[in-house]
This record gives C-alpha cells, sequence and structure tokens, in this order.
C-alpha cells in the first residue's frame, strides 16, 4: 500500500490546467466584484448569498 501524500505534482498540476481558462467567481457585491477581477476571474455571478453562505447556515445549495 502507498503511502498517501497531500499537494503532489499531480494534484498542483491538475489544478492549473482546470484554471487555465479562467474561473466564473460568485459575488454578493462590488467590492467583491472588484477583487475578483484583480484576482483573473473571467467573470462574476452576482448573488443574493453565495452557496458557502447558504450550507454554513443549514440550507442546501446546488
Amino acid at each position: 500500500m502507498s503511502e498517501r501524500q497531500t499537494g503532489t505534482d499531480r494534484v498542483k498540476r491538475g489544478l492549473a490546467e482546470m484554471l487555465r481558462g479562467g474561473v466564473i467567481m460568485d459575488v454578493v457585491d462590488a467590492a467583491q466584484a472588484k477583487i475578483a477581477e484583480d484576482a483573473g476571474a473571467v467573470a462574476v455571478m452576482a448573488l443574493e448569498r453565495v452557496p458557502a453562505d447558504i450550507r454554513r447556515d443549514g440550507g442546501v445549495a446546488r
């Protein structure tokens, strides 16, 4: 049985490959949209609540 590794080269390269074309970020206000844009987001989705906040409060977000 092989030893489990985290942050392996394969994982890092895979993540970079997935993000190559850019990412779409969920934002709730203009300040977050600006941060996302500055960080390289190719698009933003303005939502009343982001899925992470809905899940944190016990809701279901898909």
